[in-house]
Parts: C-alpha cells; structure tokens; sequence
C-alpha cells in the first residue's frame, strides 16, 4: 500500500518507510470463488484501492477538538476523511459509517458521538460496496496509530449503516475478518427489499388513495383498531396483501408517506432499472393472462381505469412487480408464501441483484466476522421489520448477535421535527448505544442486553407490551387517559393523563421526560410521576404524547439517549 503522509507522520514524530522500499508484498485481496464477493483481511491490499493519498490536515475546534484528515484514493472517486480527537480521549477505536451516496464529509453529531466515546470518527464517499470502506479503515488505522504513537497497540473498529448502508454493512461482516470488530446494520433491507417495498405502496395507492384517512384514524391511538372497517371487498383485499407483504399497520398513522401522496414518482424510483433489466414486462403486463392488466376482476379494472386516466403503461404496470417476483420456497421469505404459484414469475429476480450489487458481491450468507447489532424499528415502511428476522434466522453464530427493535421508530436517519415528533421518535441515540454496546461487547467481552423478543404474524412484527418482557434497550410508555386510550369531554374540562414507564433489564434508567399536549411536536418537561392534567378550550381532536428517554449511565448525556413514547386521543366537543 502506498500512502502520502504529510504533516500527519511529521507531527507524531514519526516517518513510515516510503514505498517502494524492500519488503515482501502483501496479496491481492481477492475473492475466494470466481465471481464472488472480495475477501479483505489487514494482510491483503485491494488494487481498486491501493494509493491512499493525504490532501490536507486541519487542527479543529468544532464541533469538538480534533485533527480533521482528508484523503482519496488514486485512481478512483473515493474520498475519506479521518476526525481524530486528542490523544487524551482516545481508547482505540473507531466507528465508520456508509451509505451508497454519502460523502466524505461526517455529521458534526457523529464526530462528537465518538470522541465522547473514545473514538476517532471515519467516514469515506459513496460507492457501492465495501471494499472501498476496507481499504480506508486499514488505512486510517495506520493514520492514527502515527498520530497517537501507539505502536502496535490493537485499534478495534465498528462500521454502522442505514438502509443501503445496511446491504453494505452485511457484505463488509460477511466478506472481511480482522478489518471491523463489529458492525450495526440499521433499518437492513434484504434482497427482496429493492424494488419490491416500494412498488407494493404504489400498488396500495392506487387502490386505497381515497380511503386513506379512513385507515388511517383506525390505526392512530384511540381509533377502532380494525382498519377493514368500511372499505370494499377490492380495498380490504389490497391491504390485506400490502400488510400481509409486511408494510406495518402503525405506519398508515402518516397515510401520505405510506402512499407516497405527496412524491407520487418516488415509489416508482426504480422503474428504471427494471425498463432495463426487464424490457419486455409492460408488454407482457398488458396482454398477458396472469397480469392485473388483462384480469377480467375488480383490481383488474381499477388498473385499466388508471391507465385511461394517465396513459402511462410503464408506470400503471410497475406497482404489482412484485407479485411477479416471489422468491424461491426455502430462503425463508414465508411473507410471500400467499403469493407463490398464483402468478407468472419474470425470468430474473430483480431485488437480489440489485442488493448484491450495493452489497458489493454479499449473499447474506450469515456467516459473520465478529460481533453485530441489528438496529430495526417497528413504524419502518421502507425497509420493513420482518426483513431483520428474516436475516436473524440465517446468522450462523447467533452468540455473536444481537437484534433490537424499536417501537414509534421509523425508516428516516437523524432529528424528527414539527408535528411528526409527536409520534416518531429518533433512532440516531439508538444506534450510539448500539455502537457503545457492540465496542464493550468485542473489546471487554461485556455481553450486550439481550435481543428484542417479538413474533412475526402475518407480515407483522409484535413485541411484548412490557419492558421486562420485550427486553432489548427500548424504555416502554404506556399513556393513559382516564385509564383508556381515547376520551371525548367538553371544552374546557380538566383530562388527566397518566402513565407507567419502564426500561428493559440492563437497559439504564428513565432520566428524562416531557409532555406534548397538542400534539405540535413541542414537548414540556414532565413532573415526576408521569401524571399530567390539561384543559382544552378549543373544540377538536387532539393527540397527546409523553416522551421519555433512558441512559445507560443514569444520568442525561448529549449522546445514546434513547427514546420511545405513547399517544392518547382527546376528542373536544363545544360546550
């Protein structure tokens, strides 16, 4: 490997022997089968990824004290950028997040998370795969061991990813040994989640759009829990399938996102690589027996009526891809067992290419190197939370695994803001106690809590009402009004609210609280207690939450304080 150190080495007192000098050279890292994925370990030098080359080092102050190191390799559009804190706070490691399309550039949030966890912060540009993500943690190891000389001290390491970061993080544990510690795959998707999850919404908009409020009040707190309650044998049909499939029911609470009502393309983002991958499918769709566009039924019609409203056959043929593409029986994907043998199938299965490919070469084969975390949440349209039982099944050392669901969590990384705080809670501190754990759990063999316990019935994950019984890291809140879920009162009279908040064994204490009474996503701090009382003096439904969050220290810390909350309805009548 060879690597422009400048002033970095300089600093450290410290010159590393330039390349070119004699010396054995290392291996090509390489795959282990024609055609599969590349196998990297610290010993073998990637020759997509082999010319480190330091640009520039900056002495910073914000958003903490560190040396900002910037980087690219050689010959590629791969940037990196290493964050490393004062030696003072350094207890050798380091944790690296990816996604496809990042850039080189962390969150001023994650370099603080790990300098205040020992760490030093890495964070590379987005290209599919993992290979590029190696190369630079091996590289940033060696960075870092001339800036802090530390010798031959061990450096541990921690990749973390989100939704396509996910398929990355799975293919780095999959196919590297001795380059991460660990990893958190977060909100995974699996090979089945592009393009289906996607076209399986537009499908459900196209039949459900008009009755989306309907669904929408029986699901959200104090509503009659039946969303079937009204709709047409054709509408309880298509939510039967879109839930059977796996789009949570909770997730109807915010019918324009589920439905993609305000973005009507997103849904269909992928329709172009299908037109590529698979040209002849409209043509099929709409002359076909076995497609919706030639069935004589009343799914059939309305698609035909779609099309006589837009004109676009691509884009009315797209959402029931899905239906066309049921994986083979015994992968585990028992959501699509209503599915199989019902329709044609299309000669190639899109999703796992697609995911191989983000996945750089990975099969999700379980078998891992070294310890993982799955962070999954229960409110997750996009990446939906069977797909992280489905992966749980298929790890092959499950003592090195963890799985945590998170309830009023959905798919979107970083602050929840407005009106939608009053229901959806952050999973970033999530993920920082995930990493905290995962570093004490390679590092000092501290095990972490144990995973989420939950079923999977009909496309649906359910946990325990419980903190003792559901476990994981979660605290559980459980809101009542007059010890119900729903209460209809007068203007002006007093509602009193109450709740019972517990954490899970090993999960920290209760250290904050706060009450949102409107339900604008502005929440007051709450009395010890849980208890609150509120006088509405206009007439109207109102949402009202209390937000709780726990730390594993006990005490409020900026970072890993991880939230859940409840909702009640209040319905207002004139006096």
């Amino acid at each position: 490997m060879k690597a422009v150190l400048s002033s970095l080495l300089l600093t450290a007192g410290l010159i590393l022997v330039p390349a070119g000098a004699a010396s054995a050279a290392p291996p090509d890292c390489a795959a282990a089968t024609p055609g599969g994925p590349v196998q990297v370990t610290p010993g073998c030098v990637d020759p997509l990824y082999a010319d480190p080359v330091v640009d520039s080092e900056q002495d910073l102050s914000t958003p903490v004290t560190h040396r900002r190191v910037s980087g690219h390799f050689d010959g590629t559009g791969v940037k990196f950028t290493i964050y490393l804190p004062p030696a003072r706070q350094w207890q050798g490691r380091f944790f690296q997040y990816t996604y496809p399309i990042s850039t080189e550039n962390a969150l001023d949030r994650a370099v603080a998370f790990g300098a205040a966890s020992g760490a030093y912060t890495l964070q590379t540009s987005g290209t599919g795969g993992y290979r590029h993500a190696a190369a630079a943690a091996k590289f940033a190891e060696t960075a870092a061991a001339a800036y802090y000389r530390s010798g031959s001290r061990r450096i541990y390491g921690y990749l973390y990813g989100p939704s396509g970061g996910s398929f990355q993080t799975v293919g780095a544990i999959e196919n590297t040994t001795g380059v991460w510690e660990g990893a958190v795959p977060v909100v995974l998707g699996v090979p089945t989640s592009i393009p289906i999850n996607f076209f399986v919404r537009a499908q459900a908009r196209m039949v459900l759009r008009d009755v989306a409020d309907q669904i929408a009040d029986a699901v959200r707190p104090g509503g009659s829990g039946n969303p079937y309650t009204g709709l047409t044998p054709v509408q309880a049909a298509m939510l039967h399938e879109t839930t059977s499939l796996g789009v949570p029911l909770k997730a109807w609470a915010d019918p324009d996102y589920v439905l993609g009502l305000s973005a009507p393309d997103g849904l269909l983002g992928f329709g172009a690589v299908i037109k590529q991958l698979d040209p002849t499918y409209a043509d099929d769709f709409w002359s076909k027996p076995g497609y919706l566009g030639t069935e004589q039924s009343a799914l059939g019609d309305i698609v035909r009526a779609e099309l006589a409203r837009t004109g676009d056959r691509w884009a009315v043929a797209l959402p029931s891809y899905y239906r066309h593409q049921v994986p083979p029986a015994g992968e585990g994907y028992d959501v699509f067992d209503s599915l199989r043998g019902r329709y044609p199938q299309r000669p190639l299965l899109v999703g796992p290419a697609i995911a191989t490919s983000v996945a750089g070469g990975g099969t999700y084969t379980g078998r891992i190197n070294g310890k993982v975390i799955v962070v999954d949440n229960l409110v997750d349209s996009d990446a939906y939370p069977w797909h992280a039982d489905w992966y749980a099944r298929r790890v092959q050392s499950p003592g090195d695994f963890r799985l945590y669901y998170n309830d009023n969590a959905d798919h979107l990384e970083g602050p929840v803001t407005g009106a939608k705080a009053s229901r959806i809670v952050s999973y970033d501190p999530i993920v920082e106690q995930a990493l905290r754990d995962l570093a004490a759990w390679a590092e000092r063999g501290v095990r972490p809590p144990q995973s989420t316990r939950y079923t999977v019935t009909g496309g649906q994950v359910r946990v325990p009402s419980t903190a003792a019984q559901r476990r994981g890291i979660q605290p559980v809140v459980d809101l009542t009004v007059r010890g119900r879920d729903r209460v209809d009162v007068n203007a002006g009279e007093k509602v009193d609210f109450r709740a019972q908040v517990a954490t899970p064994p090993g999960a920290g204490r209760i250290v904050s609280a706060g009450w949102d009474v409107t339900g604008s996503g502005t929440f007051t701090p709450a009395t010890p207690g849980f208890t609150a009382s509120h006088r509405f003096t206009e007439p109207g439904t109102y949402y009202v939450s209390l937000k709780v969050a726990a730390s594993r220290s006990g005490h409020a810390e900026s970072f890993a304080m991880v939230e859940n909350l409840d909702r009640v309805r209040v319905v207002v009548h004139p006096r």
